[in-house]
């Protein structure tokens, strides 16, 4: 085997290897890139000496396990790899069917090894220069549906994906078997292309519908939970209307114990009945009069919602706004999902504790704005830096699908960093937005 015959084989690993590591919606190391290299030239070295057009498949098949087995993303992951493999699979067609009009012709192409190199070489070069600008676009769309999407609508893109991989590789490899000439390969080439295109511009459809659906909903939840907070506005009040209404009651009979010198039962009612509600009042509109320098409407609203609730769920909980908060420079929402991902969690974790308390704060400095939620927890030997992965949970089995959601939000900004900490048995999520927030988020 001559090496001038090897050495395009050597450089056509690079046309699957490009697309595959820009369009991944994690970045590889650079030992995982030099095994996917060796995994995709032992394949390529395969279809070209062994295995013809067939061995297509076991390429898919050993590429994709590689990634499965480096991230936990697996059905996004193998989604992504195969529409990297179709977009190459198109770009190999649109290149060849460019060179053989306005160059040279294709046919001929292997038998003049000059023309050959320069072919795989611009080829290579231009798809080095069009995958970043790709990536740019593809990636806050893969974030978007990481987040948003349900597995089921995951399973229809890669029920669609495989259809489209399904029909390519019967195509070259019946193709190869029956003899198609060029003329029949590239009709069926520009068939698959646009069953490729239509399907793919009908999902992006489905999944824009989705997201608008979700967004729809937030704003909903949203609504529904100033509603919760505005109903408790309205609650306290009347629970203050009601004491100022029954001050005098309560004063004659208070004054009725007085004139019988019953002191034991003037003790024994005000503790019971004057006390009592006087603590409930008073916790709840402390906690209430924190919130009021929160101005962004849904982040007080949620908080309200879930801190009150904790109250009456027994929770010790404690809050700190010293400041008035206008605005913080990243989407409401999201920061509202991230917000109610992490109370929910500290709510959970701390009901499991003998003391369960919770504390939230919202701390202005200079160049940033910290958030802060801490509760007691009981350890359960669960590495804290794996909560950010999928499924991974101290809840048990099929949970921990929220700390991934939020980790995930919080990836779309820059100046946005999350720091988990854990001091004795208090579990501690701080979350730092730099108020010098850029233009665009990555």
């Amino acid at each position: 085997m001559q090496v001038i015959q090897i050495f395009p084989y050597f450089f056509s690993v690079f046309s699957y290897l490009i697309p595959t590591c820009y369009f991944l919606p994690f970045k590889l190391k650079f030992e995982q890139k030099i095994i996917l290299f060796i995994i995709l030239m032992i394949n390529i070295f395969l279809i070209g000496f062994v295995l013809g057009n067939s061995g297509v498949i076991l390429l898919i098949l050993s590429v994709d396990i590689f990634i499965c087995l480096i991230h936990p993303d697996r059905l996004m992951n193998t989604c992504v790899f195969i529409a990297s493999y179709l977009f190459c699979v198109l770009w190999d067609n649109l290149y060849s069917l460019l060179w053989d009009a306005f160059i040279y012709s294709i046919a001929d192409l292997q038998s003049h090894m000059a023309y050959y190199m320069i072919y795989i070489i611009s080829y290579i070069t231009l798809l080095a220069c069009i995958c970043p600008l790709l990536s740019r676009l593809l990636h806050p769309i893969i974030r978007k549906m990481r987040i948003g999407l349900s597995r089921q609508i995951l399973l229809l893109i890669a029920a669609n994906l495989m259809a489209c991989l399904f029909i390519f590789l019967f195509n070259i490899i019946i193709g190869e078997a029956i003899g198609y000439s060029r003329k029949i390969v590239t009709f069926n080439c520009v068939l698959f292309a646009c069953y490729f295109i239509v399907s793919t511009i009908l999902i992006i459809n489905v999944v824009k519908t989705h997201m608008e659906k979700l967004y729809l909903d937030m704003k909903q939840d949203s609504y529904n939970r100033l509603q919760e907070y505005t109903n408790q506005i309205e609650s306290m009040y009347s629970s203050l209307r009601s004491f100022k209404h029954d001050y005098s009651n309560i004063m004659l009979s208070m004054s009725g114990y007085i004139e019988a010198d019953d002191m034991n039962g003037l003790k024994d009612y005000f503790d019971k009945e004057i006390l009592q509600l006087s603590r409930t009042i008073t916790k709840n509109t402390a906690h209430i009069n924190q919130l009021m320098n929160i101005r962004i409407t849904e982040l007080k609203s949620i908080l309200s919602s879930k801190l009150l609730y904790a109250i009456e769920l027994d929770i010790n909980v404690s809050i700190e706004v010293a400041d008035e908060i206008e605005s913080l420079p990243m989407d409401t929402l999201d920061l509202c999902r991230i917000i109610g991902i992490f109370l929910d969690n500290a709510m959970e974790a701390t009901l499991e504790t003998t003391f369960p308390s919770i504390c939230f704060a919202l701390i202005d400095l200079d160049a940033e704005y910290i958030i802060i939620i801490s509760n007691t927890f009981l350890e359960k030997g669960i590495p804290y830096a794996t909560l950010a992965k999928p499924n991974v949970s101290t809840k048990g089995m099929n949970r921990g699908i929220g700390l991934y959601n939020a980790h995930e939000i919080i990836s779309k900004y820059n100046h946005v960093f999350l720091d988990t900490e854990v001091q004795g048995q208090t579990f501690i999520q701080r979350l730092q937005v730099s108020k010098n927030a850029p233009s665009f988020y990555v």
